[in-house]
C-alpha cells in the first residue's frame, strides 16, 4: 500500500466515521470506545504508543465542551429565563458523552498525521 499522506480534511472525515486513517475502510473501534491495535485491511498500528490520544482529546474536550459550560456558567449571574441556560448545558453534557469516539477517531487521525510529517522530517 503506498505511503500517500491523505489530506487532513479527509483523514478528519475518516476520523469522525470511526475509519482508518490511512486506508478509509477498517474500523478504528470494537465496541464503543475500545480502540482496535490494528486496521484489519492495511495493517496500520492505530497508536505507537500508550497514551498518545490524551493530548488530542484534551484539546479538542477543551475548546468543543468545557470552555462553553466555563462561560455559560462564569457568565450566569442572573439569567431571567433560565431554561434556555439549563437546555444548553444539558446538550453540551449529553454532546460531550454521546460523541466520544467520533473525537477519539479525530484524535487517531491527527496523530497519524503528526507520524507522517515526522517520518518525512516535515514539521507539522
Amino acid at each position: 500500500m503506498p505511503d500517500e499522506t491523505p489530506s487532513l480534511r479527509t483523514l478528519l472525515a475518516r476520523g469522525w466515521c470511526k475509519r482508518c486513517p490511512r486506508c478509509g475502510e477498517g474500523r478504528l473501534f470494537r465496541r464503543y470506545n475500545i480502540l482496535y491495535e490494528r486496521c484489519s485491511i492495511c495493517g496500520l498500528q492505530y497508536l505507537e504508543e500508550q497514551g498518545a490520544l490524551f493530548g488530542y482529546l484534551f484539546l479538542i474536550d477543551r475548546a468543543l465542551f468545557l470552555a462553553p459550560l466555563i462561560v455559560m456558567i462564569y457568565f450566569r449571574l442572573y439569567v431571567p429565563g433560565a431554561g434556555l441556560f439549563y437546555a444548553s448545558f444539558v446538550v453540551l453534557i449529553f454532546a460531550l458523552f454521546y460523541t466520544l469516539p467520533q473525537r477519539s477517531g479525530v484524535g487517531v487521525a491527527l496523530h497519524y498525521l503528526r507520524r507522517q510529517y515526522t517520518r518525512s522530517g516535515h514539521s507539522p
